[in-house]
């Protein structure tokens, strides 16, 4: 059930942490999922960050015996962490409209529920296109190319309008381009909450999750690898997986606890369905079924306790609550650190470990703390205008 925000301590490091708490616009809270952000902020640090360590490319299986290769294969995988962000968006987007049809709660205020992403999400987001502009003109770029970047990034349109490439002025907006296009769906996507068996919703849910990877493979035919991919079509299953999620949750979870013996069995389960992620992406013929391993491991999470509790540490959901601005503005700090901080080190190192162990974990904390000024300057003052209004309008209401 969502818990309360509690208060901060009187330690000097939750104080501090408390500055840099995010903004709940509904005022429930469930720190492991901020802690679930935590998880998938740093797999795709770490997928960004790793390659300037590792001698050779990303391998796709491990080699024998065992080496460093290990490492290169986790961080090397990453990317997933994307798709764990999508389970996470179809999940928080789902509850109020689960909550409305499922719980008799009020109805979905559509005009707030799209200020509001607008206010929250479209401020941060401008400023790190604007800067990916500039970064670029003192690169080199041509103006008259990167103001095309920079003009379909604005309309969240990059990648559908130049066959699933991504925006060189800012790599990462493809994934912010897909979640606009489900916050689209999403209002229409909640109607399945209005069935009246929940045997009907999930059959419903799970029979699209099929629907959508099969129709994505029909179109491979006509669509590029890489459009497919970068949009809606390609990642629509995390996002049901989501929706399934906040199905079971209202209609089973929230208000029935479980044995210890049993959260222990959750907790297994989840820790084995976690580790076995990054090895089913190279299983053939298991990309239909990913979405469900996802959802699986979600579900352990809210039903374990182990999990939860690690999920839950203040430090790892504090950073969690900061994985948007994370996200936006890692991959230019990056690059700033190791073009002026790392180089000459990462250049007599590569392929050496363990040391490089310790320099990748130099500039991974580096580029968070960069990340969590963006954060506290940019994105917080406009999650906290979001919030305001979002209040004023429930009591003009």
């Amino acid at each position: 059930m969502p818990q309360s925000r509690p208060e901060p301590s009187s330690s000097k490091l939750s104080t501090f942490l408390s500055r840099f708490t995010r903004v709940t616009s509904s005022g429930r809270y469930m720190p492991e999922i901020d802690g679930l952000r935590f998880v998938a902020i740093m797999a795709v640090i770490l997928y960004h960050s790793h390659v300037f360590f590792f001698a050779k490319p990303i391998p796709d299986s491990i080699c024998s015996p065992i080496s460093w290769d290990w490492l290169n294969y986790a961080m090397g995988h990453g990317w997933f962490g994307v798709q764990v962000f999508f389970v996470i968006s179809g999940f928080v987007l789902a509850l109020p409209f689960a909550s409305q049809h499922l719980e008799g709660k009020r109805a979905v205020d559509l005009k707030n529920y799209y200020s509001r992403r607008v206010v929250r999400i479209g401020f941060p987001y401008i400023i790190a296109l604007t800067a990916g502009l500039i970064t670029s003109l003192a690169l080199g770029m041509q103006f008259s190319e990167a103001l095309r970047c920079y003009a379909l990034g604005l309309i969240y349109s990059y990648s559908a309008f130049s066959d699933g490439l991504l925006n060189p002025i800012l790599y990462v907006s493809w994934t912010l381009e897909i979640e606009i296009q489900f916050y689209l769906l999403a209002p229409l996507l909640g109607k399945v909450f209005a069935l009246r068996s929940s045997w009907a919703r999930i059959s419903t849910l799970v029979i699209s999750m099929f629907a959508i990877c099969l129709l994505s493979d029909e179109l491979s035919r006509w669509l590029s690898t890489e459009l497919r991919a970068h949009s809606i079509l390609g990642q629509l299953q995390f996002f049901l997986a989501g929706l399934l999620l906040a199905e079971f949750y209202i209609s089973y979870w929230k208000h029935r606890s479980s044995r210890a013996e049993v959260r222990c069995i959750w907790d297994f389960v989840g820790i084995c369905a976690w580790l076995f992620i990054p090895f089913s992406l190279h299983l053939e013929g298991f990309s239909h079924w990913r979405a469900f391993l996802v959802l699986l491991a979600f579900s352990c999470v809210l039903k374990g306790s182990l999990l939860k509790r690690i999920l839950s540490f203040r430090l790892f959901s504090t950073i969690g609550g900061m994985c948007y601005s994370i996200y936006l503005f890692h991959g230019a700090c990056l690059e700033i650190f190791v073009r002026h901080v790392f180089a000459l080190f990462i250049e007599e190192s590569t392929g050496v470990w363990p040391r490089n162990l310790f320099l990748l974990g130099i500039l991974t904390t580096m580029t968070i703390l960069t990340c969590c000024l963006a954060y506290y300057f940019i994105e917080r003052p406009s999650m906290m205008w979001g919030s305001k209004k979002k209040n004023e309008q429930d009591h003009i209401t």
